[in-house]
């Protein structure tokens, strides 16, 4: 059976116009809430609608089609460019006023619109993936918003995200994927110590590790694969664990990144807890990192999920936070053992008092509730010493060290080597 998208671009391919034409690609916002609060006959009723309403606006010279459930696609020839924004007001006006009722009484439709200019020769696949783009963006403006695409932005079309998927996938199946651990000093004391370490992805470019491509960890986000790049680096983290047990006695903890995704995925969290427990990590000597935004969204399960694996020895650190919700109320009903604050703070920590002010505050809430502090970013000794007279009790960043080979940190852990920031050498 042919999809949507072929069925489109077959249509495309054989359009053609005399005149200007823009590409308007709506998303009906909240689709499954029309099937909940009214029935799904009310929904197939609103989307039978949409369509018929896309058909006329689009009108005899135009077309549309539906892409997927709740995605639509409509091509309008226009006297002149100019009139594209005209039109998408005028098509919101007229989708929002189509309405459902159920038991719980009755609503309006609300749509998000991505807009794409067309320009000949036409490029459909590209045009679409710019207006799915800019469909994406109106979305993340609120309800009912349009948004506009320009050649000036650049975007990110999702063939380029299954790209960055099927690199991933190249590389890992390769054995060019590995982790890398970025120290982290107790600068509780005038002469910091290793004393922790963040494990973080690299890839073998010819013998050079390097960060992963831009993008290549959010298309995994965006297809849902999360699970795929999450699985591999707790795998390795406890490998290195399981190899290192005279490392890690020297250590307070190590760390490793989980996504939201992945966190919230009971299946993933089953399977990592079974691999945790078997793999008898010693008690504290695990951290899992997950981000205050991933952690707040689901904050019962979080809850849940945090207390169940520190049942078995695993700690948790909160990263990046202040960069989300940075309710300090969910710092007491969080059961972390530990807050990183937000590097865009530290960044100006030694130049703006509102910074300071802010970083001095997240330090006094986190000690309240019982958890430790760690601070990012740190590549100034000013930085450093403000942190000391905090009362901060680890930092990371490059004024230490940066992220370096598994066998460097070996050696940096067993020589019991103190680091003074001001004579590291960033190797």
């Amino acid at each position: 059976m042919q999809s949507g998208y072929s069925k489109l671009l077959q249509m495309a391919e054989s359009w053609r116009s005399d005149t200007a034409a823009a590409l308007f690609y709506v998303d009906l916002c909240q689709l499954r809430s029309v099937n909940r609060l009214a029935s799904p006959e009310a929904g197939d009723r609103l989307v039978a609608d949409v369509a018929r309403c896309l058909r006329a606006w689009a009108g005899r010279d135009g077309l549309s089609a539906r892409l997927w459930s709740d995605e639509f696609v409509a091509i309008k020839p226009l006297d002149h460019a100019q009139q594209a924004a005209e039109e998408a007001h005028g098509l919101r006006a007229q989708l929002t006023a189509l309405s459902y009722s159920g038991s719980y009484g009755s609503g309006s439709l609300a749509v998000s619109i991505g807009v794409v200019p067309l320009r000949k020769p036409y490029e459909w696949a590209t045009a679409l993936a710019q207006a799915e783009a800019a469909c994406e963006q109106a979305k993340h403006r609120g309800l009912n918003q349009i948004h506009f695409h320009t050649g000036a932005q650049a975007i990110t079309t999702p063939q380029n995200g299954a790209d960055s998927v099927a690199e991933f996938r190249r590389l890992l199946e390769a054995g060019s994927l590995a982790l890398h651990p970025q120290p982290i000093l107790d600068i509780r004391s005038t002469q910091p110590r290793v004393a922790k370490a963040e494990f973080l992805l690299r890839i073998d470019r010819g013998g050079n590790w390097t960060p992963p491509p831009r993008g290549m960890v959010e298309s995994l986000e965006l297809h849902g694969l999360s699970t795929e790049l999450d699985g591999f680096s707790s795998n390795h983290l406890l490998g290195w664990v399981d190899d290192q047990r005279a490392v890690l006695d020297r250590l307070d903890s190590v760390s490793f990144n989980l996504s939201a995704s992945s966190f919230m995925d009971g299946m993933f969290m089953g399977k990592l807890f079974d691999e945790v427990r078997l793999a008898r990590v010693p008690r504290n000597k695990l951290c899992i990192e997950i981000t205050e935004t991933a952690a707040i969204k689901h904050l019962n399960v979080a809850a849940e999920v945090i207390l169940d694996f520190k049942m078995i020895g695993c700690r948790f650190s909160l990263d990046d936070f202040g960069a989300g919700l940075c309710s300090f109320g969910y710092l007491h009903a969080l059961p972390v053992d530990e807050v990183k604050i937000d590097g865009q703070f530290i960044r100006e920590l030694a130049t703006s008092s509102v910074s300071e002010k802010i970083v001095r505050a997240i330090y006094q809430v986190a000690r309240a509730t019982g958890k430790t502090t760690v601070a990012e970013f740190v590549d100034d000794p000013r930085k450093l010493s403000i942190l000391q007279e905090i009362g901060f009790d680890y930092g990371q960043g490059w004024l230490f060290s940066p992220t370096v080979a598994p066998e460097r940190f070996i050696e940096m852990v067993m020589t019991e080597r103190r680091a003074r920031p001001a004579a590291v050498t960033l190797n």
